[in-house]
């Protein structure tokens, strides 16, 4: 009863279903063995506890983001008299090193959706829009014909449940044309697979087959990540950047920076190398 309630609380809130149906995931094996009106301190630290040994430190993370805001709504409430959620810190997750794709891979990539049949253009021109702007699976998916622009650019409801709107390059414009021409698709979802309109199951299928073929062990997320690299590596802001990848503040943007921060860096040096250009000012060589 308290969770449904909870779960109340959270659609009121306009918060997605997704958000919602995570909520569900994360409160309710605790919920199970735990008295939310009698829960103590001592017992949320067990819990995390016996979680991050079986767990990621990003899964613990998360269990504490939910069971914060369970006990912070309780407590407004007044159900509770005290917060067991108020000094328990957020769990550390150790900073690791994300795999994105260098040129060569994302070049082999493409080559592998090319192709004059249907699929190939379709995934084709997904693998292009994925690289080109960063945007989510989920976002992918749910794109319909509507959301798209005659100015090359596309309309995206991402988390949050939040608009915005990412420009397309020439190049993914033209498969994206080629993939429109060949569908037929004139409204609704804007991907459609021999069964329907493709899921984020579907998606991640399709990446996945298309990764193997280029030789590549491919997840959906690289791809975003490996937009995010390459936009750092160009010169891009970061202020940017987040309004691109649908955050709203440059703290995302800033974490996703700090993956392969040293090689672009080293790069960056080696595009200035300020000795190189103060001797070449002065007409000098040392």
């Amino acid at each position: 009863m308290i969770l449904r309630s909870y779960e109340f609380h959270l659609r009121a809130k306009n918060l997605s279903p997704a958000t919602i149906k995570a909520a569900r995931e994360y409160l309710s094996p605790f919920l199970a063995v735990h008295d939310p009106y009698k829960t103590t301190i001592r017992e949320v630290e067990a819990w995390l506890a016996d979680m991050s040994t079986r767990c990621k430190p990003s899964t613990v993370w998360t269990a504490w983001r939910h069971l914060k805001a369970f006990f912070e709504w309780l407590s407004l409430e007044g159900d509770i008299p005290t917060n067991p959620m108020e000094r328990i810190r957020k769990p550390l997750v150790p900073t690791t090193e994300v795999n994105v794709l260098n040129a060569q891979q994302s070049k082999s990539l493409i080559e592998a959706c090319r192709g004059k049949d249907r699929d190939s253009r379709r995934d084709l021109a997904m693998v292009s829009i994925m690289l080109d702007t960063g945007i989510r699976l989920s976002e992918l998916a749910n794109l319909t014909i509507d959301d798209v622009s005659e100015d090359g650019t596309l309309r995206i409801f991402g988390k949050g449940r939040k608009w915005r709107t990412v420009a397309l390059g020439g190049t993914s414009q033209r498969h994206l044309s080629a993939w429109l021409r060949s569908s037929g698709i004139t409204e609704g979802p804007l991907w459609i697979g021999r069964k329907g309109p493709m899921t984020t199951t579907g998606i991640r299928k399709m990446l996945a087959r298309r990764g193997s073929t280029a030789g590549l062990r491919l997840h959906p997320h690289m791809l975003r990540h490996t937009f995010v690299d390459n936009w750092l590596r160009n010169g891009g802001s970061e202020v940017d950047l987040a309004r691109i990848a649908g955050w709203t503040s440059t703290r995302m943007a800033e974490r996703y920076a700090r993956h392969r921060a040293d090689e672009r860096a080293i790069q960056a040096h080696r595009n200035i190398s300020p000795m190189d250009g103060l001797y070449s000012a002065v007409g000098r060589k040392v």
